[in-house]
């Protein structure tokens, strides 16, 4: 990824039981912290074509954000769904701290972490997002945010429903 190329090994997924296994790698953590998680995939998307491995990445960095700024007893909830004819968005809501709009646009900027009290209380790199921006967009896709501070945050991702040849800077 450093070097601007990313690689990925299109296959049809079943978005049901793939989104629930990610979600069940993070069971744990969620059931420690006493966190409610729903999965909820629209009748209208049952499969599509993608890298599973870019895709568990993805959805696994928003789950991991949403469980480390979620505080105990909240909820989180992943829905997936039709985003036109197509391409898919997957979403991930949670019942969090939420993030302040003027600090939205440095969300999926490399290393930038939003204020240091928070960042003491919850260690990350900051490149997660990063990451995830990368991954979606060299997909054709586009990633999201929308944020209520005290209520809570949702992060996003649309995709191509079918791979699409993108052509990588030399």
């Amino acid at each position: 990824m450093e070097a601007g190329k990313i690689h990925f090994r299109p296959e049809r997924i079943a978005l049901d039981a793939f989104t629930k296994e990610v979600c069940g790698s993070l069971r744990t953590v969620a059931e420690n912290k006493k966190i409610g998680m729903t999965v909820e995939i629209t009748p209208d998307l049952e499969t599509v074509e993608a890298d599973p491995g870019r895709l568990k990445q993805v959805l696994y960095n928003y789950l991991s954000n949403a469980l480390k700024f979620t505080p105990e007893g909240g909820n989180i909830h992943v829905l997936a769904g039709s985003e036109g004819e197509h391409s898919f968005r997957i979403s991930v809501r949670d019942t969090g701290v939420g993030i302040p709009a003027e600090d939205l646009g440095r969300l999926f900027i490399a290393f930038q972490q939003l204020d240091a009290s928070v960042s003491k209380k919850f260690q990350g790199t900051g490149l997660g997002l990063a990451l995830t921006k990368k991954i979606v967009e060299a997909q054709g896709g586009r990633v999201g945010v929308e944020s209520t501070p005290g209520r809570g945050t949702v992060f996003y991702a649309v995709l191509p429903r079918e791979p699409i040849a993108v052509v990588q800077p030399a």
